[in-house]
């Protein structure tokens, strides 16, 4: 389809829709790449863990002050359990990487098969019927989740990490992201529908992100 064949209508539904979905998708790539680095300190972590359990020290430095996360003292079950959360928010905020630049898993039988509008109209559909609001869901559900362990006070049994509910703050969070990203999609993917010569792009989210 020729720029000049195009209607006017829908050039501008297009621009409309890439324009919102640039800041939602570069978003979700910034934050995917932010994330990335923690891949660093998760091995870091492990290194530390099993030095500190080689050398058979427990209690690594202690101070009077409370710490955010830490309480009065860095243990090797602090650092254990650090190991553990920081991949838990590298998966979770890692998602929304993976799903702009379509990385993610899929099990399918017709989509690769269809034309890039059909795959467009997949991904909205499937955006707004099923990931969006179960993303949208389990974050409203884990809200209580988070509450109950900030009121409680919840730590570590085993002297690891306090502040337990800054932790678990994170799935609420990293699904909000992730329902952002899937709604950046849909625009992208509208795009693609408004002006069918988008789709011949390879990575249009990407394009988007990036663009």
């Amino acid at each position: 389809m020729s720029r000049a064949s195009l209607s006017p209508w829908r050039e501008r539904g297009a621009t409309v829709c890439t324009a919102l979905a640039r800041p939602l998708v570069g978003l979700g790539v910034w934050v995917g790449h932010v994330t990335s680095w923690l891949v660093l300190l998760v091995m870091v972590m492990v290194l530390t863990t099993v030095t500190l359990n080689a050398l058979g020290i427990n209690e690594i430095v202690r101070w009077n002050d409370k710490i955010v996360l830490f309480g009065n003292a860095l243990t090797i079950n602090s650092v254990t359990e650090l190991q553990w959360h920081l991949f838990g928010i590298l998966t979770l905020f890692g998602g929304t990487y993976a799903l702009h630049y379509d990385t993610h898993v899929r099990v399918d039988l017709v989509y690769q098969n269809l034309s890039p509008q059909g795959r467009a109209w997949v991904d909205i559909l499937g955006h707004l019927i099923l990931l969006i609001p179960f993303c949208l869901l389990v974050a409203w559900l884990t809200q209580h989740f988070v509450s109950m362990s900030y009121v409680s006070g919840e730590k570590s049994n085993y002297g690891g990490l306090t502040d337990r509910y800054l932790i678990k703050a994170m799935l609420p969070i990293g699904l909000a992201f992730l329902a952002l990203g899937a709604l950046g999609q849909i625009f992208d993917k509208l795009a693609i529908i408004f002006d069918p010569r988008r789709g011949d792009a390879k990575e249009p989210s990407e394009e988007t992100a990036h663009g």
